[in-house]
């Protein structure tokens, strides 16, 4: 009988700490200030994937106070500038089906 295969996930998973989390906290930051500069929602991943990336810092880091909150920061910037593009893209949208009816 084997021991346990490379597939196995073990029950209990450390998190990893702190000071490892903010590399990808400053990443995920400047991405989000990227989409205000003016990024076209075309030329960005789905508000979906940086959702999950942003939360597998609260799942897989053991935050400090400062940095839990600069999460939740980036969880409300994302869902509202996913809404401020979406908009956007619509209202081009509706200005684009305008003028092939014209």
């Amino acid at each position: 009988m084997k021991n346990a295969d490379a597939t196995t996930v073990p029950a209990f998973r450390q998190r990893r700490s702190a000071q490892l989390a903010e590399g990808e906290l400053r990443h995920l930051e400047m991405i989000l200030a990227s989409f205000v500069e003016g990024s076209a929602a075309s030329d960005r991943l789905p508000a979906k994937y940086w959702d999950m990336r942003i939360s597998q810092l609260d799942e897989q880091y053991d935050l400090v106070p400062s940095q839990s909150h600069r999460v939740a920061s980036l969880q409300r910037k994302l869902a509202l500038l996913d809404k401020a593009l979406d908009t956007a893209a619509d209202a081009q949208d509706r200005q684009q089906s305008r003028r092939a009816a014209a």
